[in-house]
């Protein structure tokens, strides 16, 4: 250190000085071998995807027979039948439809859940499986930010099933790709 008589506050001061120059000149006889580069950092927002329920998957008047059997839904309506099953050719089915909103030109991804169950509000239900959609379970939303998408699935139906109205809840997740 130095011969000066100090008090603290001044010594401190000084000594902090010191080394701020000491510092300095070793930065300055060393030699560069640090290289600097930059990148622009960015994020978009986009607008968020929206799914509004049309419809509901609508599987019309069936019947069920002494053998268990299925009822398919197209997305275009078309229902075809197996084992015990029968349709009222009266009262046609439809598949869901929902409209999406969202990005315009944006690919999007459906999800679906692997069944729904259908109650009569007694002990009695049907399971339904097999979703599928139009646009498939991927699409994109056209230049205007519109797409609609229609849903269909298979009924399963025990023997015997017991008269009634069935419902579910079909929850699908509409997202971004």
């Amino acid at each position: 250190m130095n011969n000066y008589t100090c008090n603290r506050s001044f010594c401190l001061v000084n000594a902090v000085q010191q080394s701020l120059v000491m510092l300095l000149s070793l930065a300055a006889v060393m030699p560069a071998y640090a290289a600097v580069a930059s990148a622009t950092v960015s994020a978009d927002i986009t607008t968020k995807i929206a799914v509004r329920t049309i419809n509901g998957l609508y599987f019309g008047e069936i019947s069920s027979g002494s053998e268990a059997g299925t009822l398919t839904l197209s997305t275009g309506g078309v229902r075809t039948t197996t084992g015990g099953v029968s349709v009222n050719r009266a009262v046609a089915g439809s598949p869901a439809s929902f409209d999406l909103q969202g990005a315009p030109n944006a690919s999007y991804t459906v999800s679906f859940p692997a069944a729904v169950i259908l109650t009569n509000g007694s002990p009695n239900s049907m399971v339904v499986d097999g979703f599928n959609s139009s646009p498939d379970n991927t699409g994109v939303i056209d230049a205007s930010g519109q797409q609609t998408l229609y849903v269909g699935g298979t009924l399963n139906v025990d023997s015997n099933q017991s008269f009634g109205s069935y419902t579910g809840l079909l929850n699908i997740t509409v997202d971004y790709n």
